[in-house]
């Protein structure tokens, strides 16, 4: 949806311009009663009083359901995903990972549920196009353009200032080692260089929510540790990251939840701390991600 031919297909699905770049959803505003308290009416001194900030969901999920061919391939799943989190999405081969990731996008046309971004139930994903960015599983490109014209395409959809473009341009293409192949066209790349621009097409965006399907794949393991920490300098931004991955041993370093999808279901979701207290609470042992994964697939 966020990224180049994504936005395309978009587009053609719509059959008309599509404005993007501009914030479509208007802000939730939420009515607070305000109480003029005395304090020293309250029995506990004021230092004490400290403000919270809870984290509020910025996508979240009710019973979503995708069919094919009659056959359940999401069976009403339901999860949250907060603003400043990274979401790691858990599962073998066909549990609907990928399903799951393009119905919330609009890629495909969801059977059941709902999807609210930022507390607004969504009508239409366009409405969204300005706030998520896209990692695909598979390269989406177009033959005829050269990796950095695909780049000035997406800033040029999402109307990015020029100075901002430059500015991430120089970085992402330092940072990912693309210097020799921005005047390259895709078809002309590996496989990992192929999926560096990908990661570069979704970087040199706005987002508010990233959704990176497999992104690790590909990549050699410099590139893998540069997007790991990629990821966390996005979420010191505040910003949220959905993604899925088969290499556990790596979410565990950088997630803050997970949700282990299995057939079409949710089988478990929470921390590791979290998930590992369901499964080793008699033995208080600390299990790794893989282990506490496969218990829950195992049974």
């Amino acid at each position: 949806m966020i990224l180049v031919l994504t936005v395309t297909e978009w587009l053609i699905k719509q059959g008309k311009k599509i404005v993007f770049g501009k914030r479509i959803l208007k802000s939730c505003f939420i009515k607070q009663l305000r109480y003029k308290i005395r304090f020293e009416d309250l029995t506990y001194p004021k230092n004490i009083i400290r403000e919270v900030k809870v984290k509020k969901n910025i996508l979240e999920v009710n019973n979503l359901t995708k069919k094919y061919n009659s056959k359940k391939v999401l069976n009403e799943i339901s999860f949250t995903v907060k603003s400043g989190e990274i979401v790691g999405l858990i599962g073998p081969n066909g549990a609907g990972k990928t399903t799951t990731m393009q119905s919330i996008l609009g890629l495909i046309e969801k059977d059941q549920g709902d999807i609210y971004y930022n507390d607004q139930i969504l009508k239409k994903q366009k409405e969204i196009a300005s706030h998520i960015s896209y990692i695909p599983e598979q390269p989406i490109y177009y033959e005829d353009l050269t990796l950095e014209e695909h780049l000035q395409f997406v800033a040029m959809l999402f109307k990015l200032p020029k100075n901002e473009y430059q500015k991430r341009k120089e970085f992402l293409i330092e940072y990912l080692n693309l210097e020799k192949h921005l005047k390259k066209f895709p078809d002309k790349l590996s496989k990992g260089t192929k999926q560096k621009f990908m990661i570069s097409c979704a970087f040199i965006r706005d987002f508010d929510l990233l959704i990176a399907d497999e992104p690790f794949f590909g990549l050699d393991p410099g590139s893998i540790r540069k997007l790991k920490d990629l990821f966390l300098k996005y979420k010191d931004k505040g910003k949220s990251i959905f993604v899925s991955t088969h290499l556990l041993d790596l979410a565990q370093t950088f997630c803050d939840k997970y949700i282990f999808l299995n057939q079409g279901e949710i089988i478990a979701s929470g921390s590791q701390q979290e998930m590992n207290e369901r499964i080793d609470f008699a033995q208080d042992k600390d299990l790794s991600l893989e282990e506490i994964f496969l218990k829950f697939i195992e049974g």
